[in-house]
């Protein structure tokens, strides 16, 4: 199983660039340039490292075609593989950052299928004609292009969502999946696999929140501060870690979550710690160096699930993160 990176763009392209190499050294599969909309062009930012790297794969995650359409997509990731020598990949999903900002519906599955066929078309010979029910596109081609196709990814959570990915996407990457949810996530991925002929070469990726530090009480505070994007703290997300009554609590009052997320702070007003500390333990990889053992211990568990690549999201101190799991975790997972 890979390991790879996933920054957030507001680093800029320079710091991102210096960073990639620093995880290329280190044996790093790949790095993503998060996709938010409050944030500079991650697409733009991704730039710069894919044509200083030589192995590193170059990624942005996550777009939704609400954003642009799936030609404009398809010209922006396949610019990108071109500057990075065949090394480029993007994650298509129906929901992200975007959708909120743009008061767009969320899991379409349609919307996104076909976007997806859209964009794996281009990576192709010839021209691309396709008339959908949401896009169309007619005379476009991309003869320019002379490296290897990209990898196209599709973020899945549910199972609708899951078995199109399967059928259509080059590859399928969850977010937040801990090993206590392999019960309800694992059947559906396999059913749908199981289903395609190419099921044995499809990556399948997850995203981890890693935010271990030096200083436990440092990582705490982060780990809190971005809660609210872990599953979006979904019903599903949070029932393993709480009590029905917590988790009825935290449903109630998202609004907390969402605020300490927007303020960059670890202070979650009025939500019990004990709640917090729950949610912290469950959804991320959080604590000291004491507790690198353990989290190699669950990567391993997801190497046994069938899960082909993890996705590393670090956030303060992002050199400091990327050597600790440089010496500590990538060696352990040889």
């Amino acid at each position: 199983m890979h390991l790879d990176i996933a920054l957030e763009s507001k680093v800029g392209p320079a710091e991102f660039c210096e960073l990639g190499l620093l995880a290329e050294k280190y044996g790093f599969r790949g790095i993503w340039a998060q996709n938010y909309a409050r944030a500079p062009d991650a697409f733009m930012t991704a730039v710069p490292l894919a044509l200083a790297s030589k192995n590193i794969n170059v990624g942005v995650a996550v777009v939704c075609p609400h954003e642009m359409h799936p030609l404009k997509i398809a010209n922006a990731v396949l610019t990108l593989n071109e500057y990075a020598g065949g090394r480029a990949s993007v994650v298509i999903t129906a929901g992200g950052d975007w959708t909120g900002v743009l008061k767009a519906k969320k899991a379409e599955v349609n919307r996104t299928r076909e976007a997806l066929e859209i964009i794996k078309a281009c990576t192709g010979d010839g021209v691309v004609k396709y008339a959908g029910e949401y896009y169309d596109a007619q005379a476009f081609t991309t003869s320019w292009k002379t490296q290897t196709p990209p990898t196209i990814y599709a973020g899945a959570h549910g199972p609708k969502m899951m078995h199109m990915a399967a059928g259509v996407a080059d590859g399928i990457m969850l977010s937040d999946v801990q090993p206590e949810m392999f019960d309800r996530v694992m059947p559906i991925i396999n059913e749908a696999l199981a289903t395609q002929e190419h099921a044995a070469d499809m990556p399948l990726s997850n995203f981890v929140a890693w935010h271990v530090k030096e200083d436990r009480e440092a990582s705490l505070w982060e780990a809190r501060r971005e809660l609210i994007i872990r599953g979006w703290l979904a019903p599903d997300w949070i029932a393993p870690y709480l009590s029905p009554e917590d988790a009825k609590l935290v449903a109630g009052n998202i609004w907390p979550f969402l605020k300490a997320f927007r303020e960059r702070t670890g202070d979650i007003e009025g939500v019990p710690a004990h709640i917090n500390d729950a949610l912290v333990e469950g959804l991320t990889m959080s604590g000291d160096l004491n507790d690198i053992d353990r989290h190699i211990e669950s990567l391993k568990k997801f190497e046994a699930a069938g899960f082909t690549e993890i996705n590393l999201g670090i956030q303060d101190n992002p050199a400091d993160a990327i050597k600790m799991i440089g010496e500590r975790v990538i060696p352990a997972l040889r």
